[in-house]
């Protein structure tokens, strides 16, 4: 069966009174099929997607990233989604460590061919990932090659904030402080707005990983 959130689609229609979100879930419904292509159709359309944790993952293939949020799997394929199930797995006879690895390739060539725009402020550099699907935005940042797509313009580690999947700022080290006491506003209204909250977490991404170092409060 195919889940479809009515509440997802209104408050991103209400944020950018864009009609798309309307017709994209039409053509989401009426291009669903229950059939699954097989792994070697799919395998170059494999992506993470990042879900808050209160979502119900039943069966599909996750992982915690954070107490706030998690990676699940899906294919891409035109305007649907399909997300990957332990028994897609199966079917495809192939192992998690075999999805993992694919995922990565394809974001890693995703992002080879992704532009990364710098805001200059007060000579500071606060990064926005630019890509046409604009829901692997805050998956791209998990790419393995992201350090060295960053390296030359803010250096490694670096700092990042993903309140919704389609939005993302991405900031260096050194400038923790000036960005983190002035973003806040906008992240907890992103979280807020959309239809697809991830996490008002500050995110930091270092050679042993991504930890979260703070969060931005949502209460008033």
């Amino acid at each position: 069966k195919v889940e479809i959130s009515l509440e997802n689609i209104r408050r991103n229609y209400e944020r950018d009174s864009d009609e798309k979100h309307i017709s994209d879930l039409v053509q989401t419904i009426l291009s669903y099929s229950a059939d699954i292509p097989n792994w070697e159709n799919s395998k170059n359309n494999v992506y993470i997607q990042l879900f808050p944790n209160d979502f119900d993952f039943k069966d599909l293939i996750y992982e915690k990233v954070t107490d706030e949020f998690s990676k699940i799997y899906a294919v891409s394929e035109k305007e649907k989604l399909t997300w990957i199930s332990t028994d897609i797995l199966m079917k495809w006879n192939i192992s998690e460590q075999d999805l993992i690895k694919q995922a990565d390739l394809n974001a890693n060539e995703l992002l080879s061919k992704t532009k990364i725009d710098f805001e200059i402020i007060e000579d500071r550099k606060l990064g926005m990932i630019e890509v046409e699907k604009t829901f692997l935005k805050s998956s791209l940042l998990f790419a393995s090659k992201m350090k060295e797509k960053l390296k030359s313009e803010i250096g490694f580690p670096f700092y990042a904030v993903i309140p919704v999947r389609d939005f993302c700022y991405i900031f260096s080290e050194k400038d923790f402080e000036f960005f983190a006491n002035r973003i806040g506003k906008t992240v907890v209204q992103e979280y807020q707005n959309s239809g697809y909250p991830i996490t008002t977490e500050i995110l930091f991404f270092s050679e042993d990983g991504m930890t979260a170092v703070g969060k931005y409060p949502t209460e008033k």
